[in-house]
């Protein structure tokens, strides 16, 4: 869970309770690693990966979409720099008054 947190950039309590609908609507679960025990793996099941799957689909239409409206070089740079925000730290700590 550490490494899904990190990799969403949000704290590992905050990924907690953003799982527990997927959880309860049976999309994932929660298993104890079998290689170190303290640690908890999210697994998606059938039924999620089916939703996975599709909602690929969706995403693949949305990103086709709006690289012909922007165009494609627009579209990377956007990608650009929406990984260059996420992946910053400091921006992160910034106070919004």
């Amino acid at each position: 869970m550490c490494d899904l947190a990190d990799a969403m950039v949000m704290d590992r309590s905050t990924l907690g309770h953003n799982l527990r609908p997927l959880q309860r609507d049976k999309l994932l679960s929660l298993r104890l690693s079998a290689h170190d025990g303290r640690k908890r793996l999210v697994v998606l099941t059938h039924e999620g990966k089916l939703i996975l799957r599709h909602a690929r689909r969706l995403w693949r239409t949305a990103e086709a979409r709006f690289e012909k409206v922007f165009g494609k070089r627009h579209a990377a740079d956007l990608r650009r720099m929406l990984l260059d925000v996420a992946g910053n730290a400091e921006l992160n700590a910034v106070e919004i008054r």
